[in-house]
């Protein structure tokens, strides 16, 4: 008896919209948690490594989805191809079925057969716009905390300013602060409040770097490739599938006649 594989939409069927929202709902209340901590205790050392860890491991994390996601349409693209050639020498959709690895292209297939058992005049057309939305969205993740990303550094400049202005009050007010020592004050290595500057432009840069340069190409990369699948997909459908399939209907429409 051959095992039959799971299907590509019983396999979205069991992703959680709820559990995933509770994953980035737990990531946003650490991220901010520890701002607000450092705010909290006035310390530059966490707020300032604290942005730069956030910032790189978002990055990072999202630089590692995005290629999964580029593999996993590289790897369909191929298997497509091979599934075609499987379908070829079984000439059979049935045997074909029950033989094929899971795949989108075998799951496409099915759909489609099943809809030829009770319409002879098939079209893959909407089929191709579902399986189109559903691939883009894996991607929009990656896509808007690319402008996450470039937030993130807005924020740390403002933090960065901020911390600048308590420590410029802070001497300014300060009983032990003269004419004399106020300037070296201001510019004491890591310590005086011009150092809050440094914050507020190297977030802004690591931001925009991350979120509005890489992932941007990136995610415009995974577009790409998501529509030239489909297309293949589709052109692969069209020609080596859809009239065979279609002959098969009529015949048995004319049986039932």
């Amino acid at each position: 008896m051959h095992h039959q594989p799971e299907s590509f939409a019983s396999q979205y069927e069991k992703t959680s919209g709820l559990a995933e929202w509770l994953l980035w709902l737990v990531i946003s209340l650490i991220i901010f948690g520890a701002l607000a901590i450092g705010m909290i205790l006035k310390s530059q050392e966490i707020i300032e490594y604290g942005m730069y860890i956030v910032i790189g491991g978002v990055a990072v994390g999202l630089i590692i989805k995005g290629y999964l996601d580029a593999r996993f349409i590289e790897k369909e693209k191929l298997l497509a191809s091979k599934q075609v050639r499987i379908l070829e020498q079984v000439d059979d959709f049935e045997a074909f079925l029950t033989l094929a690895p899971s795949s989108i292209f075998r799951s496409h297939i099915e759909n489609l057969y099943i809809i030829s058992l009770s319409q002879h005049d098939v079209s893959q057309d909407n089929l191709i716009e579902i399986l189109h939305s559903r691939l883009l969205a894996k991607n929009k993740v990656v896509e808007l905390f690319a402008s996450i990303l470039i937030t993130l550094g807005l924020i740390g400049t403002i933090v960065g300013l901020i911390i600048m202005m308590d420590g410029l009050s802070a001497i300014i007010h300060s009983q032990q602060a003269n004419n004399e020592n106020l300037l070296l004050s201001l510019v004491k290595p890591g310590e005086g409040p011009l150092a809050g500057l440094g914050v507020a432009f190297y977030t802004t840069l690591l931001g925009a770097v991350l979120g509005g340069v890489v992932l941007r190409i990136l995610t415009n990369v995974i577009d790409s490739n998501i529509m030239q699948y489909t297309a293949h997909l589709a052109e692969l459908t069209e020609v080596h599938v859809l009239p065979a399939m279609r002959r098969m209907a009529k015949e048995r429409q004319k049986e039932v006649v």
